[in-house]
């Protein structure tokens, strides 16, 4: 009944309003385009902004700083994300025919969920898949579109920053390199023609430092790189990649490091320049083979 008659009040409202007001009313509160200019191109992925995606076309998004992951609420579907993994967690409710059913399914997104300057981007076809919608990618204008419920989002990709020769980029077999002897370097038994060893992929005040604490000090577990590096400068870039370290005693969380690479161009080579590591907790479930 109450509803009946806000329902009532509200017509009898929209009536005594002038035309131009009605129409300014309905256009107020109809659908609208978005545009937004920080889509990203990385080896010919197309990546995008989640979290504005997302809240854009109706899903709920919350994100846990410390964890570095994020969840996504659409509709009875909950989607969780973790920085540097490449695997999705999808929670639905079992459907009335198969109770038995799990509630959990395990995605794999191609390209990692990266952190770039703050943002959180994932592939542009999961974007769209995860949320139901209709995905087009423009090649010629480097354009995406994505479209839900008749409401279309435009994502213009972001012009970089930097103009870097892409004979100078870092190539993925370089990346691979790279990380395989941050492994082989995080503990030495011996010291012994470590600075030979190391002086291909390690810069001077590296391989001193390693040298004097006989190794790094981190997991050395970490799987080739799939995450893509973050040029500041056409000589200095970071790589962040991402190891489970342990389950946690119930089996619902993992212990994770995070491995910082910061790499310089040298005599035309990329070498790495310095390494930190952190820690953080996440849902289990990111790692392709959790341990």
């Amino acid at each position: 009944m109450l509803k009946k008659w806000i329902a009532c009040l509200l017509a009898s409202a929209l009536l005594a309003m002038p035309m131009t007001s009605v129409t300014s009313f309905a256009a107020k509160n109809a659908i609208k385009d978005v545009t937004i200019f920080n889509g990203q191109i990385h080896n010919g992925r197309v990546l995008v902004p989640l979290r504005v995606v997302s809240e854009n076309l109706g899903a709920k998004v919350e994100w846990f700083q410390q964890a570095k992951e994020l969840k996504i609420v659409n509709g009875n579907t909950i989607i969780r994300l973790g920085a540097n993994f490449d695997i999705a967690i999808v929670e639905t409710p079992p459907p009335a025919d198969d109770p038995a059913a799990p509630p959990r399914k395990y995605i794999e997104l191609g390209t990692a969920m990266q952190i770039i300057k703050g943002t959180t981007y994932v592939p542009l076809a999961f974007a769209g898949q995860s949320l139901g919608a209709n995905v087009a990618w423009n090649n010629d204008s480097k354009q995406a579109t994505v479209t839900l419920n008749g409401k279309q989002l435009f994502i213009h990709m972001e012009q970089p920053a930097l103009n870097i020769p892409e004979q100078q980029k870092i190539p993925e077999a370089r990346l691979k390199a790279l990380s395989d002897k941050l492994n082989e370097a995080a503990t030495l038994s011996s010291t012994k023609n470590a600075r030979t060893r190391f002086k291909p992929y390690f810069t001077e005040k590296l391989i001193q430092s390693m040298i004097q604490k006989k190794g790094l000090g981190t997991a050395n577990t970490y799987t080739t790189p799939i995450t893509f590096p973050e040029y500041i400068s056409p000589t200095k870039a970071f790589l962040s990649q991402s190891v489970v370290l342990a389950n946690g005693l119930t089996g619902e969380d993992q212990y994770i490091e995070d491995r910082t690479i910061a790499l310089v161009y040298t005599k035309g080579v990329w070498k790495i320049d310095n390494v930190s590591t952190s820690g953080r907790v996440v849902t289990a479930g990111f790692a392709k083979d959790p341990i």
